[in-house]
């Protein structure tokens, strides 16, 4: 089963080298709100725009690093505060390229629009307040359906020693002719010494001696069918998507009606949707690839899935390939104490027939099995049955980050 881990789209790693700046300190802006000179490089100048710290464990999050009030830069603190903490020192000591909230970003290209996405397994939060419209909620196709491979036990079952031993007054040369004498041994016989149905020397039938020849029937595998089994998890799940359990991360889309602001003296960019769980991302229904500068992320997420799929169960089809020998002996004494004829007879093969002394007594018979070997069974099953279908498609594609 696969473990649902939660995550958020990176959008914003690299965002620094993208607006003029490098990552950490430095003029990288004509704002005027980067750090002065004198504190470059030192503990007083951490970033010099929120955007310029990504949080390294929400990815698409900011984490402004504050700036101790003892440094000449400060904005966290009592008043009076520096003309340039316009915003009072709510953003940490740092000024942003948007002021008023949200995440620099280019503008949406044509046919796309700037969205705030959010993805996971976990419960949707609500859509951001500056994105406040559903859009679009779907999710992505779900993962292939793993069938565990199918296995069979090996089957119970026994080697029937033989169950016919017929006498004839013909030889083995003509088994359709010559009267036939049953010699057969009692139900579930184990094989010792039997005399039922002894035949005394010299005994007539239709004026011949009614022993000449004699046959043993083959022995007969007898086995029960064979146990099925699924090797791994025995209870094969189908992935599920949203509501039930989800296998695949729900993604939901938010917009607004107006348009974004456009980014403090930024030509082409906009403050998009930002916060903990939504990313700045473009949406557009329908399958498309990502356009130039938004290939960080793709989404195709549908509107509707209907997964019908399931494993077939897991069957064995009837034992075969076992074998089985058994050493078959007629005795002309009583106690089968005297061997007469005899030799080994096999499942399948065609029963044996052994001429005799014309008038020999048949006293008595025994049988020893020399050898069984189970037979084996075929698996089958364990195979994806069903239909799933996929409908109502949507593309979200994010930023690609910078270096």
């Amino acid at each position: 089963m696969r473990k649902a881990i939660g995550f958020v789209l990176v959008i914003a790693a690299g965002w620094g080298a993208a607006f003029g700046g490098a990552s950490g300190c430095g003029r990288g802006s004509d704002i005027g709100s980067d750090c002065p000179p004198e504190v470059v490089g030192t503990e007083c100048c951490p970033c010099p725009f929120p955007e310029y710290c990504p949080d390294p464990v929400k990815k698409g999050v900011w984490t402004p690093k504050p700036i101790p009030w003892h440094c000449p830069n400060a904005c966290d603190g009592p008043p009076p505060l520096p003309p340039k903490c316009f915003d009072g020192g709510a953003d940490g000591g740092m000024s942003s390229l948007c002021p008023g909230g949200g995440a620099c970003a280019d503008e949406s290209p044509k046919d796309w629009t700037l969205v705030a996405f959010f993805s996971d397994w976990r419960e949707p939060p609500p859509c951001p307040d500056d994105a406040p419209i559903l859009a679009f909620e779907g999710t992505p196709a779900p993962p292939p359906l793993l069938c565990g491979e199918c296995s069979c036990d090996e089957p119970e079952g026994s080697c029937r020693l033989p169950q016919t031993w017929t006498v004839s007054s013909a030889g083995c040369d003509d088994p359709g002719g010559g009267v036939k004498t049953n010699f057969d041994p009692p139900t579930n016989w184990d094989g010792t010494c039997n005399q039922d149905k002894a035949i005394p020397s010299a005994t007539l039938c239709g004026g011949v001696p009614c022993v000449r020849s004699i046959t043993v029937s083959t022995p007969v595998i007898e086995e029960q069918p064979c146990k099925a089994h699924t090797k791994g998890d025995p209870e094969q799940e189908i992935p599920k998507f949203w509501n039930g359990g989800p296998e695949t991360p729900l993604g939901r889309v938010c917009t607004r009606a107006e348009p974004w602001p456009g980014c403090a003296g930024q030509s082409g960019k906009v403050c998009g949707p930002a916060s903990a769980d939504y990313s700045s991302c473009i949406f557009r229904e329908g399958e498309h690839l990502c356009p130039e500068g938004w290939t960080g992320e793709r989404h195709v997420l549908y509107g509707v899935v209907k997964d019908e799929r399931e494993c077939s169960s897991c069957t064995c089809e009837a034992p075969t390939g076992g074998t089985c020998t058994v050493l078959a002996s007629v005795y002309s004494a009583p106690a089968c104490a005297l061997f007469e004829v005899g030799g080994n007879v096999s499942e399948g093969m065609v029963a044996p027939c052994h001429d005799l002394m014309p008038g020999t007594q048949v006293s008595g018979k025994t049988a020893e099995l020399l050898n069984y070997t189970k037979g084996t069974c075929t698996p089958s099953g364990g195979d994806v049955v069903g239909e799933l279908s996929l409908d109502k498609p949507a593309t979200v594609c994010c930023a690609a980050p910078t270096s």
